[in-house]
């Protein structure tokens, strides 16, 4: 049995490690959407077995683009319609096709069944590597991807840091089968995309668009993490000597007037659909930004 498990119960360790989220933000969400764990011993928090299969729904829809404001306040049966819908409305193609490297056998058997399939693929995959101890000794007579997604069996920043200076143009994901919270939370703070092992093929395609910043079509808008009262809230909240907070602020809530002036726009002009592009790309880079403000007030609340 788990040493962490008693009684059914999970440390937020453990918990992190399962899920991909990290205990910092775990505290954080307990903190702003009172997702408060099963039990307390102390500082300790533990977590049961339903709230752990709850936050692997939630970060698996966080990592298709979803806002936790949104997802919070939804039971374990919701969470699971709501990834339902996205998978029935996930015909979407990529307006460009990124080329990728991939590390790992899982995710090579992972790219042969998706080949096997009908639906169109959304990666080119210009590269593969059995596993990681073949990509160390090799790297030559291969097309420079701009995405390596490796496969580890346990998280660790070593090997991130190889393939980055292997590939120092590419992004690279890392999916996981066993970590630490302390290594997620770096991989985090250093803005490493990861995925915990099993993963979907349509889940890899996904995080890779995003991570290059490639605006999915024909989905025009992404949806928004923080409501215009929440921003409002935030920015009221702030206590940064920089004002970095409220100049963020400021710059999402231009973003967010500028696409609905596009959206504006294509109604009553001959060429709507480059109206569409701009109004689909102001809302992707200010997902982007939504995504530093998080990072920020996660920050800021852990200092508190």
């Amino acid at each position: 049995m788990d040493p962490n498990k008693q009684q059914n119960l999970y440390r937020i360790g453990t918990v992190a490690s399962l899920t991909g989220i990290s205990v910092e933000r775990l505290r954080a969400w307990e903190r702003r959407y009172d997702m408060s764990p099963a039990h307390k011993a102390g500082k300790t928090r533990f977590y049961s077995k339903p709230q752990l299969d709850r936050l692997k729904l939630i970060k698996h829809l966080i990592d298709q683009g979803q806002p936790i404001s949104s997802l919070a306040g939804l039971s374990f049966a919701q969470l699971q319609a709501r990834i339902e819908e996205d998978q029935e409305a996930a015909v979407v193609v990529a307006a460009h096709t990124p080329t990728v490297g991939l590390v790992g056998p899982n995710l090579l058997m992972l790219e042969r069944q998706a080949q096997q399939g009908s639906v169109r693929l959304r990666m080119d995959v210009v590269s593969r590597w059995a596993n990681f101890e073949a990509f160390e000794l090799e790297q030559t007579a291969t097309d420079n991807p701009q995405v390596v997604i490796l496969q580890l069996p346990v998280l660790s920043l070593q090997p991130i840091e190889f393939t980055r200076e292997t590939f120092p143009q590419a992004q690279v994901i890392a999916v996981y089968q066993f970590a630490t919270s302390k290594v997620i939370s770096q991989a985090q703070t250093e803005g490493i995309p990861t995925l915990k092992w099993p993963v979907s093929w349509s889940e890899l395609e996904h995080v890779t668009a995003t991570t290059i910043g490639l605006t999915n079509r024909p989905s025009m808008t992404v949806a928004r993490r923080f409501s215009d009262e929440e921003l409002i809230a935030i920015a009221a909240a702030a206590d940064d000597p920089t004002q970095c907070p409220q100049y963020l602020i400021e710059a999402i809530h231009q973003l967010n007037a500028f696409a609905q002036y596009a959206q504006d726009c294509s109604h009553t002009v001959d060429r709507p659909k480059i109206y569409h592009r701009l109004q689909a790309d102001a809302s992707q880079a200010r997902a982007q930004l939504e995504v530093a403000l998080e990072s920020l007030v996660e920050d800021s609340d852990s200092q508190t």
